[in-house]
């Protein structure tokens, strides 16, 4: 008899594994048959060379916008998800959700096979043969005794996926209904030349239709360097980070949208819009004018979030106010089919559906209200199927359990915009035994001997399938060609910049027309409804970390503050500061929320940018299941609506419920931990996130040599004191390194790394914060730990509300009108104060420029962090896990650090030092530009210019001549290497009708 280890491996087994290699050996388990597995590690694949990364072009579908992707692989597993820059949706940029993605692909409580539960077993591992021919019985049955509809609910598919799933229902004698939460919105649209931009509730920078698309437009159309800047309006009761961007916001009463819609237009008399609406008829009139000499106007909405029980007021106010421009000449978008689903939910109460198969990328059990009773009805559906990945909600209402890859393992296709069809193609083999939902489907099929699903089309799998599909979404396009970039779409000019509709400059616009639906009688503002007591009216809105909640199990996100609150872990409900005065509640308290249709106890956020009648709750958190990082964190808003649909668009109407609001006693549980808001809210005078208007640039940018504002009379008083070295006022920020210091005279070939940071074009996305994380192997240390001060970001946002000393300023009613987002990061200090006061020299310069910090001989005296002005120095008060497989996404390029450890942003050491190297062997110097850090190349404004500005003519140099240019508490003198470039502004903040000044009177805030 042969040994036998401890794991039950016998010996020679055990020595044939460790042949292969150690690091193969730890992956095999007790297990002899994956030894095959490690064979083309011995004998390589042709596109993997170990210790190099293979890269495939695919799409993001953590959302329903389409954003291209490059996904990194190292030895067969994926370690971190980028931009495609050839791909006209995303632009080689990509949001927090899509740099998320990976942990979505490694989460440890996906289901790792087919299960059948099945009555007194929970769940019964089973063989996905087993599964299937279990599943085409059961609707072989149905049909043939008539004991009720099968049922496909699926979300708004397109291109392969859609074409399949018709056929397979038609082909089983089965019916598809489609439901996606939020796809009632335009993809495609252009505004990025727009000089005046109004938006209806459409927060197109978080969840709208294409927020990374729309985030570089708006920044564009924001960009001072032609002259001019386009005016951004946010029309809504609530301001989220959409709102919160905007240079102009405008609170009507809530559900009088249309009525100020139609005033803008001048449909509606300005004087009786003001009178309903409650916004000074002053304002109106001034809208109304800017309308009018707009060159290229857009109105957006009604977004997500303010669908009421009738939309069609101001969604054909939207539509009329867009057409003499063109600007609504956008693609239709996929209906949301909520009204379908809401007759399905009485279909299956009825006992009607005898079996149904839902999707796993939509939820319905927890993004449909609560007075739908979603579960209850599908509990009485005899056989209930789920190709969910996560343990969600409706996933635990199943039967049957067949989980579907992730978009990361998987063939399909999408088609966001007419003409732009993407690829979606496996970076790496399924991390568990999961299948493709298109495989599934093609199976069943099969089994019930319905072959014509493939309507001619010989296809033994879903790839097959694609494959033929292919020949006519791209004919005559090779399909290498097409898998390497990604998809076909139209070519787009060199600049990377998507032409606009016409109608635009120098075309005559003609007057505003009413349609049908918009009449000057349309002036009835929509009822909210609620009980007597109930004073106040409710936005449930979509979040930017976590859709839909679709996404809400990723760490990285739950740990990521909220661009406006700066809360994580955490749900909150905003109250404006006058209302919480009144009663009696503070910033952290535990209040009830309660509806006609629920009540949920949360936290309560004062904020001023709400109005005093309104209060806001974010969706996405409050999950009865979705696994470990995200079960018993925040509440589900969804549970105070009802669950009434928009008679035009039939999409849910989410805005129409008044609630009342309570405070509680002591919180229990989960509510214990409290409310955590990360940074301050107000700069105390020491100007950070700095701003200049329009005109003032104008005017530094007419001179003949730029004005870069110096410190030196802020700081000549520590001449000669410590060793410091004043800059002069005449000496700009690219003239590193300075003369006098240890870096020595500048000479031809030297170096100085360093990064300029336009804050006008920051919105508080926070992407390049999740992107550093995946680069940089930052580990999530908890709310608990979060909740000290203890989170290990080593770059954060930090955000401002009005400009003043006084923290209470940032509460009053115009707090939110002056708001400034500055990302910080180790500012890479030429004088850094860190590094004199290191016992070990842990802290120490390299010779290009870096602060550098030397992880094996830091001991933990902290003293660094304790005299870093910056704060943006992070100690390890743990040994952090990454539990498996979240372990598998770990950057192989960076060291993963352990207790006792100080850490910091390094600019992405990894990626300077391989593409030095990579110079090196072609004998070349490195290109300017060609160094990327990873906050750099996802951020979807583009914020960040990265480069050696010891050259005059790198692009990080220009940008640092900038006449905007400044550096983050220049008055210490720490010689930083990162220079800001200063908010452009259009002057003076516009007061809308959201605060008592100008016209807008008292009751325009309620």
């Amino acid at each position: 008899m042969s040994e036998v280890t401890k794991n039950g491996i016998e010996r020679r087994d055990f020595l044939k594994v460790l042949g292969v290699g150690t690091a193969g050996a730890a992956t095999v388990g007790c297990s002899t048959g994956d030894v095959e597995r490690l064979i083309p590690y011995v004998v390589p694949a042709e596109e993997i060379v170990p210790g190099l990364p293979t890269w495939y072009a695919s799409t993001c579908r953590e959302c329903p916008a389409g954003c291209g992707i490059h996904v990194e692989t190292h030895s067969g597993r994926v370690t971190k998800v980028e931009g495609n820059p050839d791909q006209p949706i995303s632009r080689g940029n990509l949001c927090a959700r899509g740099q998320a993605s990976v942990q979505g692909l490694y989460h440890p409580d996906r289901f790792q096979g087919p299960q059948i539960i099945e009555p007194g077993v929970r769940r019964l591992d089973v063989s996905w043969s087993v599964a299937e021919n279990q599943v085409a019985d059961k609707i072989r049955e149905l049909r043939q005794t008539g004991g009720g509809e099968v049922v496909l609910l699926t979300p708004a598919y397109t291109g392969t996926m859609e074409r399949l799933a018709n056929d397979w229902v038609a082909a089983v004698g089965a019916r598809r209904v489609v439901y996606e939460p939020f796809a009632q919105q335009p993809r495609g649209l252009n505004f990025a030349d727009a000089d005046l931009l109004i938006s209806f509730g459409a927060d197109f920078l978080e969840t709208w239709g294409s927020p990374v698309d729309y985030a570089w437009q708006f920044a564009q159309m924001r960009d001072h360097r032609i002259g001019t800047r386009g005016k951004f309006v946010w029309v809504g009761p609530h301001r989220p980070l959409t709102g919160i961007n905007a240079d102009q916001w405008i609170a009507p009463r809530p559900g009088t949208e249309s009525v100020l819609a139609m005033a803008i237009g001048g449909t509606a008399d300005a004087a009786r819009a003001a009178r309903e609406t409650g916004v000074g008829q002053a304002i109106i009139e001034k809208l109304q004018q800017e309308y009018a000499s707009a060159t290229k106007p857009v109105v957006l909405g009604p977004g997500a979030g303010y669908t009421t029980r009738d939309s069609r007021a101001l969604k054909s106010a939207i539509d009329a106010l867009n057409a003499p421009v063109a600007a609504a000449d956008v693609p239709t978008a996929p209906p949301t089919g909520s009204r379908d689903v809401m007759r399905l939910i009485e279909q299956m109460r009825a006992g009607s559906v005898g079996m149904v198969l839902i999707d796993g990328d939509i939820n319905p059990a927890y993004t449909l209200p609560g007075e739908a009773k979603f579960a209850e009805a599908m509990e009485r559906v005899p056989t209930r199927v789920s190709f969910s990945t996560y343990p969600d909600e409706t996933a635990l209402l199943a039967t049957h359990l067949l989980p579907s890859h992730h978009f990361l393992e998987d063939w399909d296709d999408y088609s966001p915009q007419p003409e732009v069809n993407l690829l979606v193609q496996p970076a790496m083999r399924p991390v568990f035994n999961t299948k493709s939902r298109g495989d599934v489907l093609l199976s069943v099929a099969s089994i019930l001997g319905q072959p014509s699903v493939s309507a001619g089309v010989t296809a033994n799998s879903y790839y097959d399938y694609l494959r033929e599909n292919w020949r006519s979404m791209a004919p005559g396009q090779d399909w290498r060609d097409v898998v390497k970039a990604g998809g076909a779409w139209p070519a787009t000019p060199a600049d990377g910049v998507v032409p606009a509709g016409p109608g635009l400059e120098g075309v005559p616009r003609e007057p505003i027309t009413a349609s049908a639906a918009v009449t000057a009688t349309s002036f009835a503002a929509v009822e909210f409804e609620g009980a007597e007591d109930a004073e106040f009216n409710l936005v449930v809105y979509p979040s930017y970390r976590f859709f839909d909640g679709r996404t809400a199990n990723r760490p990285w996100l739950l740990e990521l503050p909220d661009p406006v609150t700066k809360v994580s872990w955490q749900s909150f409900v905003e109250i404006h500061p006058r209302t919480a005065r009144e009663m009696g509640i503070e910033q952290g308290d535990v209040v009830r929320v309660t509806s006609p249709y629920g009540a949920v106890d949360t936290f309560a956020y004062v904020y001023p940018g709400v109005r005093p009648d309104t209060v806001a709750i974010q969706m996405g958190l409050g999950h009865e299941a979705f696994g470990r990082f995200t079960e018993g964190h925040g509440v589900n808003p969804n549970r105070l609506l009802g669950a009434q649909v928009d008679a035009g668009s039939g999409d849910l109407a989410r805005y129409g419920v008044r609630v009342s609001i309570s405070k509680l006693g002591d919180a229990e549980g989960e509510l214990a931990q409290g409310l955590f808001e990360a940074g301050e809210r107000s700069q105390n005078d020491r100007e950070i996130a700095r701003a200049i208007s329009l005109a003032e640039v104008a005017t530094l940018e007419a001179l003949p040599h730029p004005v870069v504002p110096g410190a030196q009379e802020q700081i000549s008083e520590l001449r000669g004191n410590g060793g410091f070295t004043p800059i002069p006022s005449e000496t700009d920020p690219a003239s590193y390194p300075p003369p006098g210091t240890h870096y020595g005279e500048y000479v031809e070939g030297a170096t100085r790394w360093a990064m300029a940071i336009d804050i006008s074009r920051c919105i508080g996305c926070s992407a390049c914060v999740t992107a550093c994380y995946a680069e940089n192997n930052i580990p999530v240390v908890g709310p608990s730990e979060v909740r000290r001060g203890r989170e290990l970001s080593w770059l954060r946002i930090e955000r401002y509300f009005k400009v003043g000393q006084d923290e209470e300023a940032a509460y009053e009613d115009d707090g939110t009108d002056d708001v400034r987002f500055l990302p910080m990061l180790c500012q890479h200090c030429g004088n850094a104060p860190c590094e004199p006061v290191c016992p070990v020299y842990a802290a120490y310069h390299t010779p290009d420029g870096l602060n550098g910090q030397v992880y094996n001989r830091c001991v933990g005296t902290r003293y660094c962090a304790n005299n870093c002005p910056y704060k943006v120095r992070y100690f390890n008060w743990f040994t952090y896990d990454f539990i498996e497989p979240l372990n598998l996404q770990l950057n192989p390029d960076v060291a993963v650090r352990e207790k006792g450890v100080m850490e910091k942003c390094t600019f992405c050491v990894q990626r300077i030092r391989e593409t030095e190297r990579k110079g090196q062997l072609e004998n070349r110097p490195v290109r300017d530009g060609e160094i990327v850090p990873a906050c750099v190349q996802t951020c979807p404004t583009e914020v960040f210019v990265f480069g050696n500005i010891a050259d005059p003519d790198s692009q990080v140099a220009q940008a640092a001549r900038s006449s905007r240019g400044y550096r983050a508490l220049e008055v210490l003198n720490t010689q930083p290497a990162i220079v800001y470039l200063k908010k452009v502004t259009l002057g003076e903040p516009e007061h809308g009708g959201h605060a008592p000044a100008g016209e807008a009177s008292h009751e325009s805030i309620g």
